[in-house]
């Protein structure tokens, strides 16, 4: 894993040059899936898209179809970053959320799920910021996958 957060050195540095335009104390780091840590990390990820993945993206394209031609990834990082962003408006949902887990019907609970405020809140942010700056955030878009698969090319069988 030392040597996977090594490659990915530089992929952390454009994310987190990226995240300080927002807020100086922002940084990034990889993991095992996208979250927002205290108010100030992203946690970008790797991994395939799951159906919480896919039922994620839906969720948001039904809700910005302007966004329809960014990559999960964007989609994933931005909403992480929305919640840094939106951190002064969050309420205490644990019950919600916990309620949410337990439910069998994972369809049900995903549009539960995204419909929790804290959850709602950073997609529209991510949602409005992608829809106002489009083309710059293609641009962006563009370099950062091209960094991403220049590392994960190292690793053809992950």
């Amino acid at each position: 894993m030392k040597q996977i957060r090594k490659d990915f050195r530089p992929v952390t540095h454009a994310l987190t040059a990226f995240v300080q335009t927002f807020d100086k104390d922002y940084s990034c780091e990889l993991g095992a899936d996208f979250e927002a840590v205290n108010d100030e990390v992203v946690v970008y990820t790797i991994a395939m898209p799951d159906e919480g993945a896919v039922s994620f993206r839906n969720d948001f394209i039904n809700r910005f179809p302007s966004c329809s031609d960014f990559d999960i990834f964007t989609l994933s990082f931005m909403h992480e970053l929305g919640h840094l962003e939106t951190s002064w408006d969050i309420v205490n949902d644990i019950k919600e959320r916990e309620a949410i887990h337990r439910m069998k019907n994972k369809v049900k609970a995903y549009r539960k799920y995204y419909a929790l405020h804290n959850e709602k809140i950073a997609t529209d942010w991510a949602g409005n910021y992608l829809t106002e700056n489009h083309d710059e955030m293609k641009k962006w878009e563009k370099k950062i996958l091209k960094a991403l698969k220049k590392v994960l090319d190292k690793y053809p069988d992950a």
